[in-house]
C-alpha cells in the first residue's frame, strides 16, 4: 500500500451540496447491478472421483493419465468438488480408492467420476483396469479388475446429478481369450474401447471417443480431451453441455478427426461446474473533502471487491469539471482503463478548485464474467480538510491497529473431527472499530470444504466481518492426521495475517469400533476380532452422547457390545442404529438373526434385512442376501442372482463373499468346480489380510485341493488365522498337532488348540476334544472330559455343521453314567441355581447335559460376530 499523502478526508456521512444534486441526477439513476448467475443460497455438496492410471506392469504404459487427472482434480476442486483422487492405483488400491469416494458421495448433490487409463468392455460391461493387471485368465477379470456399473449404481442410489467422464479407451489389453463373468465363460471378443452406457434421469455420459472406437493418448503432457476439458470447465458461467461441445469441437480438431468425443444426457437442469460470483461490490457513493490550493491531493478511496477475490478492472467514465484526477503522476483521461487495486492511489489536483466547489468521478467496476457495477465519487473543496484529514489518519492508524490485533487473535491450532459435519472455527467477531473492513482468504485447506455461512470458499474469497464468527470446516474423509492451513489477511493490516491450522482427526470411536467396507463410516475399520472391547466401550459411549444425530456411533457403540459379549445390548443398539439410517446395522442384524443370536434363527427375517441393505449397496448385505439367494436359505433359491451379488461384494473387498465364492467354485456348488477360480479368491482374501481366507486357502494346501499340497503353507495360515480369531483355525491346527501332519506330534498342543476351536464354538473342535480324552494320546483316558465336549458338541451341532448323522449325542450316550454324572457337576459349576431353574425341560438325562453345556457356554457371552 503506498504512502498516504496528500490533503483529504473520506466522510460517508456528509452530506451533497444543493448545487450537486442534478449533476449526480444522472449517475445515480445508473447505479443498477448487472448479474449473471449468482450463487445460490444453498451450496450444493460436490463430489468427485479421479484416477488416472499410467504406470502399468503388465501392459505399455500410458504417457498421460496420470497427468490428466492431477489436472481435472485441481480444476474440479475450484469448482467446489470434494475429490477423492487415485493416481496408478493397484487393485487394492482401487478398491480403498473407490470405497473412499462412495463414503463421501453419500447424500451427494452432484457425484463425478473421471477416469483415464486403460479399459476394456466384455459382454456390453466395462471395466477399470489396475495397474498390477495382468489378465492371462480366465479368472483375472473378476479378481483383478472392477466394473464401473458397480460404482455408477452406487452414485445412481446416492446423487441427485450424475456425471462421468471417461477418457479409457484405450486399446484392448486382454491376453486371455475366454474370462469368467458370474455363471457364464464369456468370449473375450474383438470389440474395441469401452460400451455404451445409458443413464438414468439426471445423468450424463461422457466418452473421450465414440462407443466402440480407441481413444489416443496424445503427443503432449495431456490428453487431447482432458486438455480441452479442464480449459473449458474453467470458464465460469459455461454450461456443461456447451463445454462439451467445445470439447468435441478441439479433439476433433486436435486429432485430425481420428477422434469423435461423445456423450449420452438425459440432465433435466442446467449446470455449471464454475458460477459466476455476484456483480463486484463497489461503495456507490463516496465522498471526499479536499484543501484548496493542493495538488495531486490523494482520495484512498474504498477500493471495490467481489466475493471471489477476481481481478477487477475500474473505467473512469466520468471525470472532474475542475480538477483533474492522476496516478502514478500522470493524468487520467475519460474511459481510462486501471486496475481495481489502483482505485485508493488516485490523486485530484485541486489547483484550480475554490473552497465550496464541488466535483464528481465517475467509474464503471467490470468483473472477468462481465458484470458490471457503477461507482460516484463526491469531491467536496473545503477550508477545513486539513483537520479532518487529521482526524481520518487517526482513524485509519486506530483501524489498523485493531484489525492487526484482531488477525494476531485468530492464530491457533484447532482438531476437526472427520464425519461428524461442519466444524465451527469459533473466530471472534470484528470489534466494532473495524466493522467495514474486508478478509481475504490467503491460502485454504486444501482438502475439505471451507464455508462462511453456506457459502463455499476458496482461495482469495474475500469474507465480510459479519461472516468471520460463522467460518465452518468440513474435513475430507481420509485425511486424519494431517495439518491444514488456513491464512486470512486484510488490506487493513496488510503486514499481518491470521493463520489457522486445521488437523483432521477421528474420533476414538472411529478408531476403536470403525466397521470395514462401511459406506457411511470415516475409516477402513477393524475386524470384530481387531475390536479392543473395553476402549470401543468407552469410547462409542461418549462419541453417541456427544453427536447424537451421528448413527455410525450409534452403530459402532453395537459392534463395541457385541465385542463386550453384550450381545442382548448389542443387538438393540444396532438396531436403533438401523432406525436412525445407518445402512450397515441392517446387514448385521441379518447376520445376527441368521446365527441365532437373539434367541433363535429367523431366516426370513434375515433375509428381508440383507435386502434393505443391499438395495442401498452395503458390501456385507450384498454378500448376506446373495448367499441367501444362492442356496435358497429364507427364499426361494436363484443361484445366478445370488452369484451376481456376492461377486459385486467381491468387488468393493468384502472378503466373506470372496470366500464363499472360494467355497462354490472349489466344491461344484450349483455351478461346475474349478479349484483354479476358487484359490484365486482365497488368495485375494489373504492379500487383504482375512482371517477366513487365511483358513480356506489353508485348508488347500493341507489337502492338496486347488493347488499342490504344501503343509508348511497350511501350518502358517492356521496359525495366523487362529491367532487372529478365526473360529475354526485352531480345530484344524489341533488335528495336524494330532495326527503329527507336517509337524511332530505333540498331544498337549493338539489339545490346546482343540480346546480353543471348542471353546469358540466350533462343534468339530469340541468333538475332536472328547475323542481326544478317550484315547491316552494326552494322559490317562478320562471319559468325563469327553462326555463334556460331547455335550459341548451336541449343543452345537446345525444343519451347517456337516454333521447330520448326530454323532455327538451317539457317542455321549454311549458313555458310563458316571462319566456323564461327573461331567454334569463340572458345567453346572458354572451356572447359578436361578440359569438352571431357566433352562427348558429335558427328556433325558443326556438330553439334560446337553442343554447344560449349551447354557454355560451361552453364559460366557460367545462372539456370535465372528462366525
Amino acid at each position: 500500500m503506498r504512502d498516504m499523502a496528500g490533503s483529504m478526508f473520506v466522510n460517508q456521512a456528509g452530506l451533497l451540496a444543493r448545487d450537486l444534486s442534478a449533476l449526480c441526477a444522472a449517475l445515480l439513476c445508473c447505479l443498477f447491478l448487472f448479474s449473471g448467475l449468482a450463487f445460490g443460497a444453498d451450496p450444493e455438496r460436490r463430489v468427485a472421483l479421479v484416477i488416472g492410471n499410467s504406470k502399468y506392469k503388465n501392459f505399455p504404459s500410458l504417457a498421460n493419465p496420470a497427468n490428466d487427472v492431477k489436472e481435472v482434480a485441481n480444476t474440479l476442486r475450484g469448482a467446489g468438488f470434494d475429490v477423492t483422487i487415485g493416481i496408478d492405483v493397484d487393485r487394492l488400491g482401487l478398491e480403498d480408492t473407490v470405497r473412499h469416494f462412495m463414503r463421501s458421495a453419500h447424500n451427494a448433490d452432484v457425484g463425478l467420476i473421471y477416469y483415464s487409463g486403460h479399459g476394456f468392455q466384455v459382454a456390453g460391461q466395462n471395466y477399470i483396469v489396475p495397474v498390477d493387471a495382468s489378465l492371462e485368465t480366465a479368472y483375472d477379470v473378476e479378481t483383478q479388475t472392477m466394473p464401473l456399473d458397480l460404482i455408477l449404481d452406487y452414485l445412481r442410489q446416492n446423487a441427485r446429478v450424475q456425471l462421468i467422464f471417461l477418457d479409457a479407451c484405450r486399446n484392448n489389453p486382454f491376453k486371455a481369450k475366454k474370462v469368467w463373468l458370474a455363471d457364464t465363460l464369456q468370449a473375450v471378443g474383438s470389440d474395441k474401447g469401452l460400451a455404451r452406457i445409458d443413464g438414468n434421469l439426471g445423468s450424463l455420459i461422457a466418452f473421450s471417443t465414440e462407443p466402440g472406437q480407441v481413444a489416443l493418448d496424445g503427443s503432449g503432457s495431456l490428453s487431447p480431451y482432458t486438455l480441452s476439458f479442464v480449459r473449458n470447465a474453467a470458464i465460469p458461467n459455461k454450461e456443461l453441455r456447451e463445454v462439451l461441445t467445445d470439447v468435441r469441437r478441439d479433439v476433433i480438431a486436435a486429432t485430425d478427426g481420428r477422434q469423435v468425443p461423445w456423450e449420452n444426457s438425459s440432465l433435466v437442469d442446467s449446470f455449471y461446474f464454475l458460477k459466476a460470483p455476484p456483480p463486484p461490490q463497489v461503495e456507490p457513493m463516496q465522498h471526499v473533502s479536499v484543501e484548496p490550493g493542493t495538488t495531486q491531493s490523494r482520495l484512498l478511496l474504498r477500493p471495490p471487491h467481489d466475493d471471489t477475490g477476481a481481478e477487477l478492472k475500474v473505467t473512469l467514465d466520468q471525470l472532474p469539471q475542475n480538477g483533474k484526477i492522476v496516478l502514478d503522476g500522470k493524468p487520467l483521461s475519460s474511459g481510462a482503463k486501471i486496475p481495481a487495486s489502483e482505485l485508493s492511489n488516485i490523486a485530484y489536483d485541486v489547483a484550480s478548485a475554490t473552497a465550496g466547489s464541488v466535483d464528481l468521478i465517475g467509474y464503471t467496476v467490470a468483473d472477468p464474467y462481465g458484470q458490471e457495477t457503477r461507482g460516484v465519487v463526491v469531491i467536496t473543496v473545503s477550508d477545513d480538510a486539513a483537520v479532518k484529514m487529521a482526524e481520518a489518519k487517526r482513524q485509519n492508524v486506530a483501524r489498523s491497529d485493531t484489525v492487526t490485533r484482531y488477525l494476531e487473535s485468530l492464530s491457533r491450532d484447532i482438531a476437526a473431527p472427520i464425519g461428524v459435519g461442519a466444524i465451527p472455527l469459533k473466530l471472534a467477531a470484528i470489534p466494532a472499530a473495524a466493522k467495514d473492513t474486508q478478509f481475504q482468504v490467503k491460502t485454504l485447506p486444501e482438502k475439505g470444504v471451507l464455508r462462511a455461512g453456506s457459502r463455499d470458499l476458496a482461495v482469495g474469497y474475500v469474507i465480510s466481518p459479519a461472516e468471520m464468527p460463522s467460518l465452518t470446516y468440513e474435513p475430507q474423509i481420509g485425511t486424519e492426521g494431517r495439518t491444514f492451513a488456513l491464512t486470512i489477511i486484510s488490506p487493513d493490516a496488510a503486514a499481518t495475517a491470521a493463520k489457522v491450522n486445521v488437523k483432521p482427526m477421528l474420533d476414538a470411536c472411529d478408531n476403536a469400533a470403525g466397521a470395514p467396507l462401511d459406506l457411511q463410516g470415516v475409516t477402513a475399520g477393524k475386524l470384530p476380532n481387531e475390536i479392543d472391547a473395553s476402549a470401543a466401550l468407552s469410547a462409542c459411549g461418549k462419541a453417541a452422547a456427544t453427536y447424537p444425530a451421528v448413527a455410525r456411533f450409534v452403530y459402532q457403540l453395537g459392534r463395541a457390545q457385541l465385542a463386550a459379549k453384550q450381545t442382548a445390548a448389542g443387538i438393540d443398539t444396532i438396531t436403533r442404529a438401523m432406525e436412525k439410517g445407518h445402512i450397515r446395522a441392517a446387514a448385521a442384524l441379518s447376520s445376527l438373526y441368521f446365527v441365532g443370536a437373539t434367541g433363535q434363527r429367523d431366516e426370513s427375517k434375515s433375509k428381508a434385512l440383507a435386502q434393505a441393505g443391499a438395495d442401498k449397496g452395503d458390501p456385507y448385505a450384498l454378500y448376506a442376501l446373495g448367499k441367501d439367494l444362492f442356496y435358497g436359505v429364507g427364499t426361494p433359491a436363484d443361484p445366478k442372482t445370488g452369484l451376481t451379488l456376492m461377486l459385486q461384494a467381491a468387488d468393493l473387498g468384502h472378503t466373506y463373499a470372496m470366500n464363499e465364492l472360494g467355497y462354490i467354485f472349489l466344491n461344484g456348488v450349483n455351478v461346475p468346480a474349478d479349484p483354479g477360480r476358487a484359490i484365486r479368491f482365497y488368495e485375494a482374501g489373504v492379500a487383504r489380510n482375512d482371517i477366513y481366507s487365511q483358513n480356506n486357502l489353508a485348508l488347500a494346501y493341507r489337502f492338496g485341493h486347488g493347488t499342490n499340497q504344501d503343509l508348511a503353507k497350511a501350518l502358517e495360515l492356521f496359525t495366523k488365522a487362529a491367532d487372529g480369531g478365526q473360529p475354526y483355525a485352531p480345530t484344524n491346527l489341533g488335528r495336524m498337532y494330532r495326527d503329527g501332519i507336517g509337524v511332530q506330534k505333540d498331544a498337549k498342543q493338539a489339545v490346546k488348540w482343540l480346546e480353543m476351536g471348542a471353546d469358540r464354538g466350533d462343534y468339530w473342535g469340541a468333538l475332536d476334544r472328547a475323542h481326544l480324552a478317550l484315547t491316552d494320546d494326552a494322559g490317562p483316558r478320562n471319559p468325563a472330559i469327553a462326555a463334556r465336549y460331547f455335550a459341548l458338541a451336541a449343543a452345537f451341532n446345525a444343519p451347517l455343521t456337516g454333521d447330520t448323522t448326530n454323532q455327538a449325542i451317539k457317542e455321549l450316550a454311549a458313555l458310563p453314567a458316571s462319566a456323564k454324572k461327573q461331567a454334569e457337576a463340572t458345567i453346572s459349576k458354572e451356572l447359578t441355581q436361578a440359569d438352571k431353574r431357566s433352562l427348558p425341560k429335558a427328556g433325558t438325562s443326556d438330553d439334560y447335559i446337553v442343554t447344560l453345556a449349551k447354557a454355560a457356554w451361552q453364559k460366557r457371552n460367545p462372539r456370535y460376530d465372528l462366525f
